[in-house]
């Protein structure tokens, strides 16, 4: 395993109680109720990300959507009128297309189901109007998307609960101006001008190398499982003085704070620091793993070690 994942799922043992850690990372066994607040924090953070999934993919006014979402709902019912969704000609990264025949009768078909089945779930209306799956759901949602646009449909979003979890959906009902229009009414109906899966870019991914070839080749040796203790010292080269040093004064800074040393910053932080040896705060938060607080506490003595040492 590479060191740096075994530090970061022994510091959320740590954290929840499955683990206890002193200044030196020795490691002692913790409680055993860690594993349900473990879950709980993941599933939290799943369903923020399901959120700002949905916010991303949505159909409706950004600026609205996120008053919304802060709960003054008064605001929320006025357009900003310059997001990618109020004002789709001027955007910049997505570029939207005339629609096809095929997805101007989609939108008349909606319309007539709409008109006599009132607000439905986007799901269920997909469902009702195309059971042999002739377009597909995403190309489905992307017409209503277009709809919204064109001020025909509302489409906003809701929540049913099963099986004691939250399952959100989304609502498309009707606009007023949805009920007058007919296959001779002037609309501007645009669609998003996605690329076909085929031609998306693909991270290419590196063939894996037999151990006799590594070896044949001169490769780099595995890197071995480093300790748990924050006395051992790092491998030989350039910045290995630096580590030594940085390494010294945070585990003299976390015996002080009482707290494991990763709490102060990781291998992988320190290792950075060393290396790039930021001297301001904008190239100390440039490392990854680096925040506003850690700066702030702990800035000016890094500088110190990695300009004076």
């Amino acid at each position: 395993m590479d060191p740096d994942i075994f530090d970061k799922a022994l510091e959320k043992l740590w954290i929840h109680g499955g683990a206890v850690l002193d200044f030196a990372e020795n490691v002692g066994r913790g409680e055993g109720h860690w594993r349900e607040p473990y879950l709980a924090q993941g599933e939290q953070k799943r369903s923020q990300i399901d959120q700002m999934v949905r916010y991303a993919e949505s159909n409706q006014c950004r600026m609205s959507a996120l008053v919304c979402h802060f709960g003054d709902l008064a605001d929320g019912q006025e357009a900003c009128r310059i997001c990618d969704f109020c004002a789709p000609e001027r955007c910049a990264a997505q570029r939207f297309r005339t629609a096809t025949e095929a997805e101007r009768a989609a939108l008349f078909r909606v319309v007539a189901v709409l008109r006599s089945g009132g607000v439905k779930s986007t799901g269920k209306l997909y469902n009702e109007m195309y059971p042999n799956r002739d377009i597909s759901r995403d190309g489905f949602e992307e017409v209503l998307g277009a709809m919204a646009r064109a001020g025909l449909v509302r489409l906003s979003d809701a929540v049913f609960e099963k099986d004691g979890k939250q399952i959100p959906y989304r609502k498309a009902s009707l606009t007023r101006a949805a009920y007058s229009v007919d296959e001779i009414t002037p609309i501007e109906f645009i669609m998003k001008d996605t690329l076909p899966a085929s031609t998306r870019r693909k991270r290419k991914k590196k063939a894996a190398v037999p151990a006799q070839r590594k070896r044949a080749r001169g490769a780099e040796t595995p890197v071995q499982p480093k300790p748990a203790s924050d006395t051992r010292r790092p491998e030989a080269g350039p910045n290995s003085q630096l580590e030594e040093v940085l390494r010294v004064w945070r585990l003299a800074e976390a015996k002080r704070r009482g707290v494991p040393a990763f709490r102060i910053f990781s291998d992988q932080v320190l290792r950075a620091m060393a290396s790039r040896r930021p001297a301001t705060a904008r190239e100390l938060l440039a490392i990854p793993g680096i925040g506003i607080s850690t700066v702030e506490k702990y800035g000016a003595q890094i500088y110190r070690i990695l300009h004076g040492a």
